[in-house]
């Protein structure tokens, strides 16, 4: 339950065989590759590499644009689905996905339905247009045969005075036929004498007339019906796409694996890129734990050819940053690592903090959420997701970490007494009459774990042979905090004898801290000042001490809202209770029950970070990155190795 002790290998191999190599190590999952500096491909071989991952990324984005459009017409229970297969599955898969060509045909459907889309667009507007002049009884060409008459059409803007039109039927002289009127402006055929042309037109413009012709061979009314049975054969066109696309969306999972495979190419053109190479021959560097190498050798027989060599690099010439951190716990544990992470992961010759934070955190959440319904509602939730949905690695790691959080939930709330704010008939302590006594027992378990703390930090200074440190810094504290605790319990109890051994502990380890910080100084005088300047720090212990108080303050007052929510909706009359009253009462608590969740995960990771961590951890490694298949879709299977 620690950090993994990580081995640098280096792997040799043909030039020629250098695909098979980064896909062995690829399927193996665990071996992150690391840079040979002096060996690396040329500049040529690197941007040819670079280019090729540009051209995977290109269609990693046509593979996502392919799968926004085809999602739309996918049945859940295919996208969402999940694949369990060995590498060796996953790549005959690759080739009947490679000729189904799933890709290519939707993308050409979705082409087809956007050009489609936009005739549609075209015609309705023609379609309009043809509608709105469906009374024109002639074309621009028809004119010449008018002899004696001259005519224009086109439109006259509207306003509501009719001013324009007015003016234009007050002539005489000229002859105006209305075709259509809308909001915005009416069309119009206006006739004149022919000699009386440009008389018209001089007029015309004064009222601001826009002169139209209709922009096809034939009259509106004939071209309207040509449109319309056009529009007939493009929505038949645009429905066999559709229907097309509903057939091909049976095979979505194509685009999930085309997804996945286009990927790991990826990552394994990034890895080629550190590789050292030679004439002849290409050499891979990297880190796999030391429990994994014989399992990778064996990978390595199986897939390469014989003549592959296997190096053991000294880590004592490696620098500590290099190593990267790999934490292994139970599986009862491991789902917490992830707040480990989120503060920093341990440096590779640094403690992991998870197995010392989790039963911590594990009773904080459980005490500040308190609650049995709460409990079991987040018990069967997780529950469902754990068994019941095809959920990712690491949505199953959060997952169970929320359910193993679940019980202590469920137990403080028995201990409290508390069943969606209801208050059951049995209880240890009550969050409404047993404040003070929660209080107190809030303050107990921050004791608890700061001196748990300061006993990690002494046995780590001691493992590291530091012992004035272990004395200043740990056992020092841990005396002083004592001798404090007794001075309390002298004051409760009454006992002379416990303030006595109270003062001369707190002497005896004040002088412990002083002069353990002087012994491991170089300057004593100087470590005696410091050693006396620590001793202000003793402040900030009362502020992380009271830092505990929340447990207190986020477990009375979840429980609190939740009654006071019952009682709200218990003062509405009988009919309503039961009508409204229902529905009101479950969001409210869904409500009180989220927050109540929000605020215990959020406040028992402060106090780990900032409490607890800051007596012994610093942290600051960087993560174990192998070189590993994408998984979005997929959880590949280990290869059965032949004995």
């Amino acid at each position: 339950m620690a950090v993994s002790k990580m081995q640098k290998l280096l792997i040799l191999t043909d030039y020629q065989t250098r695909g098979e190599l980064l896909k062995s190590v690829q399927e193996f999952q665990a071996f992150e590759p690391a840079a040979v500096e002096d060996m690396r491909y040329g500049d040529n071989t690197l941007s040819e590499l670079t280019t090729q991952i540009q051209s995977l990324e290109t269609e990693l984005a046509q593979v996502a644009q392919a799968q926004t459009y085809l999602k739309a017409v996918t049945p859940k229970k295919i996208w969402s689905d999940r694949f369990h297969l060995t590498a060796q599955a996953f790549a005959k898969k690759m080739t009947e996905v490679r000729e189904r060509d799933l890709l290519g045909q939707v993308l050409a459907l979705q082409q087809k339905e956007t050009l489609l889309q936009k005739q549609l667009a075209d015609l309705d507007e023609n379609i309009e247009l043809a509608n709105k002049w469906k009374t024109l009884s002639f074309l621009k060409k028809d004119r010449r045969a008018l002899k004696a008459t001259y005519a224009i059409i086109g439109t006259l803007p509207e306003d509501p005075n009719q001013e324009k039109l007015n003016q234009l039927l007050a002539r005489d002289d000229f002859y105006v036929e209305r075709l259509f009127q809308n909001d915005l402006e009416q069309g119009l055929v206006v006739y004149a004498d022919r000699s009386a042309k440009h008389e018209l037109k001089e007029f015309l413009d004064t009222l601001h007339f826009d002169q139209f012709d209709f922009p096809f061979g034939k009259l509106p009314a004939e071209q309207l019906e040509d449109f319309k049975i056009e529009r007939s054969e493009l929505l038949a066109e645009q429905k066999a796409g559709a229907t097309k696309l509903k057939a091909l969306s049976q095979d979505y999972a194509d685009l999930m694996f085309l997804e996945e495979d286009l990927y790991n190419q990826k990552e394994r053109l990034r890895a080629e890129q550190l590789l050292a190479s030679g004439q002849e021959l290409v050499g891979l560097s990297g880190w796999v734990r030391e429990d994994d190498i014989s399992h990778l050798k064996e990978l390595l027989a199986e897939t390469l050819p014989e003549g592959t060599y296997i190096s053991l690099v000294d880590n004592t010439e490696v620098s500590e940053q290099e190593i990267p951190t790999q934490l292994v716990n139970h599986p009862l544990v491991e789902p917490f690592e992830a707040l480990t992470e989120m503060y920093s992961l341990p440096k590779y010759s640094e403690v992991d903090p998870t197995p010392l934070l989790a039963p911590f955190y594990a009773v904080f959440f459980g005490m500040m959420a308190a609650d049995v319904g709460y409990g079991l509602l987040l018990w069967f939730g997780t529950w469902y997701l754990l068994n019941k949905t095809k959920a990712s690695k690491s949505a199953r790691k959060n997952y169970k970490l929320f359910h193993i959080l679940s019980y202590p939930t469920i137990l403080w709330g028995l201990f409290f007494g508390s069943f969606f704010g209801v208050e059951l008939p049995f209880h240890v302590l009550s969050t409404t009459t047993d404040v003070i006594s929660i209080l107190v027992l809030s303050v107990v378990f921050g004791l608890v774990q700061l001196l748990f703390g300061l006993a990690v930090n002494t046995q780590l200074q001691l493992k590291a042979k530091d012992y004035p440190s272990a004395i200043s810094d740990g056992l020092g504290w841990i005396g002083l905090l004592v001798g404090v605790i007794l001075l309390v319990l002298q004051n409760f109890t009454g006992q002379a004898v416990l303030g006595d051994i109270a003062k001369w502990l707190i002497i005896l380890n004040v002088a412990m801290i002083i002069l353990g910080t002087a012994v491991g100084s170089k300057n004593k005088l100087l470590g005696i000042g410091s050693g006396l300047y620590k001793l202000y720090g003793a402040t900030s212990y009362i502020g992380d001490i009271a830092s505990y108080t929340r447990l207190m303050a986020l477990s009375v007052s979840g429980a609190s809202i939740a009654a006071s929510f019952n009682m709200v909706v218990g003062l509405l009359p009988p009919v309503a209770r039961f009508t409204v009253g229902i529905p009101l009462i479950i969001a409210l608590q869904m409500l009180n029950m989220g927050m109540s969740f929000l605020g215990a995960y959020v406040h028992a990771i402060r106090l780990q970070f900032v409490e607890f961590f800051g007596k012994f951890y610093e942290g600051g490694g960087h993560a174990f990155k192998p070189l590993k298949t994408y998984e979005k879709y997929t959880d590949l299977k280990t290869r059965k190795m032949e004995k």
